[in-house]
C-alpha cells in the first residue's frame, strides 16, 4: 500500500522524479524473494560492455554494514561485509562500475561522473524517485506471483497491474506451462486493492534460464565440468532466493545434491568443512562472501542465462 502511495506521489508530480543525463534501465520484480534480477544485471552488463558502452551499475548494497545514502563505487577488493554479496559479485565479475547506495538517484550522478554512458539499476522497480528510459520485470516462471496478495498476505510487493507499466517481462525458466498466458487471456486478479486485467497493452515477455555447466575449483581455479561429477554426492551452498531451482539443474548431470541449509544472503562457518571429502558446490554470490583458503573440495559455479530454449531469442532479446 505504501509502494502504491508512494507511486502515485511520483507520477502527479507532488514527488519529484530526478533524471540523469544517460539513459537508465531498472531491473526489478514485483515479488519479495529471488527472481533471478542480479544474474540477468550482470547478463545485460556484459551485453553492453561488448557494444563498447562504458556501464555503471546500481546496487543496494543489501545486508552490507558500509551501505548509506552515500554513495561509492566498488573496487574488486571490496568485500560482502562491508556492501553486500550481490553488489560486490557484480563488481568483481563484470566490467562495470557498480556504484552502491541506498539513493539510486545519488548514486546515478556519481556513475554519471565517473563516466557511465549506460545505467542498469538492479532492483530498482519500486524506486521511483530515480527517473528511467526502460524498466523490466522479473518474473519466477515456477512460483509467478504466488497468491497474488500484496505483502505481508502474499508475496507481493505492488500490485499485479504494475506488470501493465513495464516495458518487458522477464520469465526466468520455462516451467510454466502456459499459465503465464493464461494470465493475459483470462485477466489477473483478485487482489486486495481490487481486480485488474491485463490485456493489448501487456509488455513483451522473453523467457530465459540460469544454467550451469561447469565449476571451478575455489583454491587452485582448475576448471571442470559438472559431467565430471555425475553419480556423486556433492553439498551445495546456495544462500540465493530460490534454490530449489539451482538443485534442480545440477542433478540434471546425474550428481546427487546435498543442500546446506542457509537463509537468502547467508553465512555458514565453511570452515567446519575444510576436510571433509565430499566435493562442495556454491553460487558465485556465496562465494564472495569467504576468503581463502577454501576447502580443499570447493567448487565454485559459473552460471550464464540463456534467451529461450537454446538461446534462439538471444538476438530477438538483443534487438
Amino acid at each position: 500500500m505504501i509502494v502504491k502511495i508512494r507511486s502515485s506521489l511520483y507520477k502527479s508530480g507532488f514527488l519529484k522524479i530526478r533524471n540523469v543525463e544517460v539513459p537508465v534501465i531498472v531491473i526489478g520484480n514485483l515479488t519479495a524473494g529471488g527472481t533471478g534480477k542480479t544474474p540477468f544485471t550482470l547478463f545485460l552488463s556484459e551485453f553492453f560492455d561488448e557494444n563498447k558502452k562504458n556501464v555503471g551499475i546500481i546496487s543496494r548494497g543489501y545486508k552490507g554494514r558500509r551501505s548509506s545514502k552515500d554513495p561509492y563505487i566498488l573496487s574488486k577488493t571490496d568485500n560482502a561485509i562491508d556492501f553486500g554479496d550481490e553488489a560486490v559479485y557484480l563488481a568483481r565479475k563484470s566490467k562495470a562500475m557498480v556504484c552502491v547506495c541506498k539513493d539510486k538517484f545519488r548514486a546515478a550522478q556519481m556513475l554519471v561522473k565517473s563516466g557511465a554512458e549506460i545505467i542498469i539499476s538492479d532492483d530498482g522497480l519500486q524506486h521511483y524517485k530515480l527517473g528511467r528510459d526502460y524498466e523490466i520485470a522479473v518474473v519466477d516462471g515456477s512460483r509467478l506471483l504466488g497468491n497474488q496478495y500484496l505483502l505481508p498476505a502474499g508475496p507481493l510487493r505492488e500490485s499485479i497491474s504494475r506488470l501493465g507499466d513495464v516495458d518487458l517481462v522477464l520469465l526466468n525458466g520455462d516451467g510454466d506451462d502456459g499459465r503465464y498466458s493464461n494470465w493475459i487471456n483470462a485477466g489477473i486478479g483478485p487482489n486486495p486493492w481490487g481486480a485488474c486485467t491485463l490485456e493489448s497493452n501487456m509488455a513483451a515477455k522473453f523467457n530465459f534460464t540460469i544454467n550451469n555447466k561447469v565449476v571451478f575449483n575455489l583454491n587452485d581455479n582448475s576448471k571442470h565440468d559438472l559431467s565430471d561429477f555425475t553419480g556423486k554426492t556433492i553439498q551445495v551452498l546456495a544462500g540465493i532466493g530460490n534454490p530449489e531451482r539451482l538443485y534442480k539443474d545440477i542433478e540434471k548431470y546425474g550428481i546427487v545434491v546435498s543442500p546446506i541449509e542457509i537463509e537468502d544472503h547467508g553465512v555458514v562457518d565453511i570452515n567446519i568443512y575444510s576436510d571433509d571429502a565430499m566435493p562442495l558446490f556454491m553460487t558465485p554470490k556465496d562465494a564472495v562472501k569467504y576468503n581463502k583458503p577454501f576447502p580443499k573440495n570447493a567448487f565454485v559455479l559459473d552460471p550464464f542465462i540463456q534467451i529461450g530454449e537454446d538461446g534462439e531469442d538471444e538476438y530477438a532479446f538483443c534487438q
